[in-house]
């Protein structure tokens, strides 16, 4: 994805370049940029506090940090569900929010941990719908690309992918946010958590 980028912006002539960096220490000096944008990271990141300070000391006087995540989202829940319920109580995605993301104060409290003001940090929830065409092939897409558990996918997994994927059928409509319509339409509704915080000037 980082190649493609890059190769998008050389050939457009873009004054920008991705690269990857660990949120935890990144390779910036203190106040580089204007603008700092985390999106759906921070709950997901080994040491969140540690990014927002990063955040915070990339990040200009006066500039502004935006950073999300999912207060709801249940396409991403079901994985986590259906992991534990076929492998076991205590077997977990390769990549898993940390429980406190349902909390409203959790995302404004990784910010303030950071360095930021608490007053200074604003918050917005916003609803993202995802219409389901084809239930089953969305299983199975789902069940792919994020049922992958902590150290990758094993045997086990291949021997089991059936059972995985139905009982990722069975639990998703279980799930807050999924909606059928009169005409049985299936759309799934994701809610986020917007943080919004100017770091204040010297």
């Amino acid at each position: 994805m980082v190649q493609l980028y890059n190769h998008t912006s050389a050939a457009n002539k873009w004054q920008s370049t991705a690269t990857v960096i660990d949120a935890q220490k990144l390779d910036f000096p203190e106040a580089a940029f204007s603008h700092t944008f985390l999106s759906f990271g921070l709950p997901i990141i080994p040491d969140p506090v540690r990014a927002a300070t990063e955040m915070y000391r990339t990040l200009r006087p006066g500039g502004t940090a935006v950073t999300a995540f999912w207060l709801q989202i249940p396409q991403g829940e079901c994985a986590a569900e259906t992991r534990r319920s076929v492998y076991g109580a205590d077997a977990r995605l390769a990549v898993e929010p940390k429980p406190e993301h349902k909390d409203r104060d959790y995302i404004r409290s990784l910010p303030v941990q950071g360095g930021f003001r608490f007053e200074d940090v604003q918050l917005h929830e916003k609803s993202a719908f995802l219409p389901v065409q084809d239930f089953d092939e969305f299983a199975l897409a789902i069940w792919s690309a994020i049922g992958v558990p902590v150290g990758g996918w094993t045997h086990n997994d291949e021997d089991t992918w059936d059972v995985a994927v139905a009982k990722y059928k069975e639990l998703l409509p279980k799930k807050s946010g999924f909606n059928v319509d009169e005409r049985g339409n299936i759309t799934l509704e994701a809610i986020a958590q917007v943080a919004i915080v100017r770091k204040p000037r010297e």
